[in-house]
């Protein structure tokens, strides 16, 4: 992960191998201070030291800066390209992904998951290269000035290696325990801005605060019990450094009443040990958050391992003969009971047809095989005689337009919205659509006309309003295949004869294929499919089911 910013890395090795250099210094030159200086009565050196010590400690500061801010900027450009990573990955994702992944989930993973990294090389990173030089230059001069008195204050150094092991395991396990719980509460808060109209009119606001409390304590429990981990490997280094003082503090105490070192080699030793424990401490430290940053790569790498939309080679130019549904059946990956089975049908270039049924029995599942948002567990859907599986996934997706129930506007201007139907388009293409779709007389009278931040889901605009913006995208789109989801179902009689009439001009050339949601484009259709149980159980016009069909008479009847 770390690979491309190797440069900015191998800088911040060379500054913290400077950096530890003039830490071991520091305690290196406390014996030559006491012993030569202080009592060798070299006085005439004793206005250099302050002037010496300002200096060593000025360029390791200097030098700590710069390593901290190579470190830090490799981290954040680590976090800035994993998550552009992450977020063209999840756009490649077929759609039936996002049917079993939360999107809590999803956030949390390139939010907070993606932003651990950046610690893991501002901070955990920037410790190992640091500390561990540091730790070695320390006890070099240790080792130089006594190794007796050195070796003696590290006998318990294993218990500190294994402890840190031990207790970062379970951090590791902990932190992501702490994370799936998280994703619980990103979810919540989701779901409470989007659903707030349906929260207030129900009044469950009390329920739904009672429920993010309830997941709100579980993350704040899980989140104890990794600093508690965390906290108590602290502990136990720090009861080992004590203990590793005293012996030095003992041992060497007796060691200068028996003249068998000065009191600058002491003291020098005593120093260099002092200040090798505190690195190891952080490198303690470092290792649990290096566990918990393993918990979210983890959570990284499951994301990127989902497998994208599979392409095909062919390319698609235009559309001209058929749609082709041959021996098609579908299930759902997670569910074998079929939602489809044997969907045998040709609906031609040019050709309204319109699907009905009751609800559940896989009418919109049909629809959403033609743009490949799922593939046809057995048998072919042919586009002009290529299985969709072969073409280019851009290529189909380029003949088709949808218009649904389920209405997708962004947080974005007006124009923006209807541009989004294609690249590259003039001000007067976009007006132009706006006005087929009898969008263009409302959008004249908001605030800012075109440029209007139309809000999160465009829940600034009404239902039929947003359903004319809809269609409006799809006329700029042009496409020769047309979906038409329930498109005017949960509007009321104005907006919907004004969706219809913006509808009625968009179906004409195009094939069409309409899911029940108005009666008169039902009875116009070239043919009906009564779908029933995941299979066609009848097709014709309108007249002729009327008379043959019970089930189309009964949903005739519900749609009068």
């Amino acid at each position: 992960m770390i690979r491309p910013y190797w440069p900015r890395i191998l800088a911040g090795v060379l500054l913290s191998l400077m950096i530890s250099g003039i830490t071991g210094a520091i305690a290196w030159f406390v014996k030559p201070a006491l012993d030569d200086i202080l009592a060798g009565g070299k006085y005439e050196y004793l206005k250099l030291l302050p002037l010496g010590i300002f200096l060593l400690f000025s360029i390791k500061g200097l030098l700590s800066f710069c390593q901290t801010y190579v470190m830090k900027s490799a981290g954040m450009k680590l976090v800035r390209e994993t998550r552009n990573r992450l977020y063209k990955h999840i756009l490649s994702l077929p759609v039936g992904y996002f049917s079993r992944e939360s999107s809590g989930v999803i956030v949390s993973r390139v939010m907070l998951d993606v932003e651990t990294l950046n610690g893991l090389v501002s901070d955990v990173m920037k410790t190992f290269i640091v500390e561990i030089p540091t730790v070695i230059f320390l006890f070099g001069v240790a080792l130089y000035r006594n190794w007796k008195l050195t070796l003696m204050s590290l006998v318990l150094l294993p218990l500190i290696a294994y402890s840190t092991k031990k207790f970062g395991k379970g951090v590791k396990k902990k932190r992501k325990e702490a994370q799936r719980k998280l994703s619980f509460l990103t979810q919540r808060i989701g779901e409470s801005v989007f659903g707030a109209r349906m929260i207030k009119v129900f009044n469950r606001e009390m329920k739904m605060a009672e429920k993010f409390r309830s997941d709100n304590q579980r993350y704040y429990k899980e989140l104890l019990r990794v600093i508690r981990l965390k906290e108590f490997t602290k502990l136990i280094i720090d009861v080992v450094t004590g203990f590793g003082i005293a012996v030095v503090l003992w041992y060497g105490g007796n060691m200068i009443i028996g003249g068998a070192i000065t009191a600058g080699v002491f003291a020098s030793v005593l120093v260099a040990l002092y200040m090798m424990f505190s690195p190891m401490k952080k490198l303690g430290e470092a290792y649990n958050s290096l566990q918990e940053a393993r918990a979210s790569i983890e959570r990284i790498d499951k994301l990127e391992a989902a497998e994208p939309e599979k392409s095909g080679s062919v390319p698609l130019d235009g559309f001209t003969k058929s749609i082709k549904f041959e021996g098609v059946s579908f299930s759902f990956p997670e569910n074998n009971t079929p939602v489809l089975s044997d969907v045998n049908i040709e609906i031609c270039h040019g050709e309204v047809v319109a699907i009905v049924g009751r609800s559940g029995v896989g009418k919109s599942t049909l629809a959403d095989l033609i743009p490949k948002f799922n593939v046809p567990t057995d048998g072919a859907l042919k586009i002009d005689g290529i299985d969709i599986r072969d073409i280019e996934i851009h290529a189909l997706r380029e003949q088709i337009g949808i218009v649904s129930q389920d209405i997708i506007l962004f947080n974005d201007t007006v124009r923006e919205n209807i541009a989004f139907g294609r690249q590259g388009v003039s001000g007067a293409d976009i007006i132009e659509a706006a006005g087929m779709a009898y969008a263009d007389e409302f959008i004249q009278r908001l605030p800012g006309k075109y440029d209007t931040v139309i809000g999160d889901r465009g829940l600034k605009l009404s239902g039929g309003q947003r359903q004319r913006i809809a269609i409006a995208r799809a006329i700029l789109k042009n496409p020769p295949i047309l979906i038409l989801d329930e498109a005017t179902s949960s509007l009321d009689s104005v907006s919907e004869a004004l969706v219809q009439k913006a509808l009625d001009k968009l179906m004409k050339g195009r094939t069409t294929i309409v899911i029940a949601h108005r009666l008169s484009t039902i009875k116009n259709a070239d043919r009906i499919l009564i779908i029933d149980k995941g299979r066609i159980e009848d097709v014709g016009k309108h007249e002729e089911l009327i008379s043959r069909s019970s089930t189309y008479r009964e949903l005739y009847s519900a749609f009068a």
